[in-house]
């Protein structure tokens, strides 16, 4: 197997985000608290906290010292939203589809190699995940998260993934990178998710059969932009026993023709 590629990084960016992410995941934390939890001398924490400090994008409690992201994010976080647009270009053409599955529709994209949902259709029918919008959850195991990775190249995928619960990166465990187990069904290699991708971008969708949830169905299809990149993934979710072969063919029909319809609205050219 050829080794893979070490990904360019520059260390202190990425400990500055790892003490933005914990403080995203676990609220107002202390130096002492962000040290042990990234594993990150606290002289270090404190030097990155105050710089991050200095820019507005962490406050400070004065009573309690502590620290807590800013609202500086949330405006960034409305400033991407807004000018990507995809969830506003796609959202008549998922109730579309949704009306007439009855089941329900979602559109994610990648980030971090995590699969984040930008928008959702529910359905009383499906088997709920309960994942909020802008929520992060693995890629590897998921449908919409797969068609994402499907963009990737093998040798991006080895790099950052990784069979062993022991991978760390400059001393803080990435959870999302290691391929845990979910379900009986889940990937936990790296040349068999390497495998699946290629199955994906052979057949043009893919599928999560049971691999993140159980009892859940779950098929892709692939959004464009109007370079011919995928930008955003598109899933019908159905229970696992109600999915017999001829309703996931009706269904992998109208979701892939409706996938394209949301490209071409974003300039794809087919």
């Amino acid at each position: 197997m050829p080794t893979a590629r070490r990904l360019e990084y520059v260390q202190s960016v990425e400990r500055a985000f790892a003490i933005v992410e914990v403080l995203k995941e676990r609220g107002e934390l202390g130096i002492a608290e962000i040290s042990a939890a990234l594993g990150l001398d606290r002289s270090t924490v404190h030097r990155l906290l105050a710089t991050l400090r200095h820019l507005g994008y962490v406050n400070q409690n004065a009573d309690t010292l502590k620290y807590s992201n800013s609202l500086r994010f949330f405006d960034i976080g409305n400033s991407a939203q807004r000018s990507f647009g995809l969830g506003a270009v796609a959202r008549p053409f998922m109730r579309t589809l949704a009306q007439e599955t009855g089941e329900g529709v979602n559109l994610a994209v990648l980030q971090s190699y995590c699969m984040v949902y930008l928008e959702k259709i529910e359905s009383v029918a499906t088997v709920s995940v309960n994942v909020p919008l802008g929520a992060y959850i693995p890629a590897y195991c998921t449908g919409l998260g797969k068609m994402l990775l499907s963009g990737l190249p093998d040798e991006e995928i080895r790099a950052v993934f990784s069979d062993s619960d022991e991978q760390a990166v400059r001393g803080r465990t990435r959870d999302h990178l290691k391929l845990r187990r979910y379900t009986a069904r889940t990937i936990c290699s790296v040349d068999a998710l390497c495998a699946e991708l290629a199955k994906i971008r052979e057949r043009g969708y893919s599928v999560d059969d049971e691999e993140y949830v159980e009892g859940l169905y779950c098929t892709a299809a692939p959004v464009h932009n109007s370079a011919g990149n995928i930008v955003a993934a598109m899933s019908v979710a159905v229970p696992h026993f109600g999915g017999a072969k001829t309703r996931r063919q009706t269904l992998l029909k109208k979701l892939l023709g409706t996938a394209r319809d949301v490209s071409l609205a974003l300039g794809w050219r087919g």
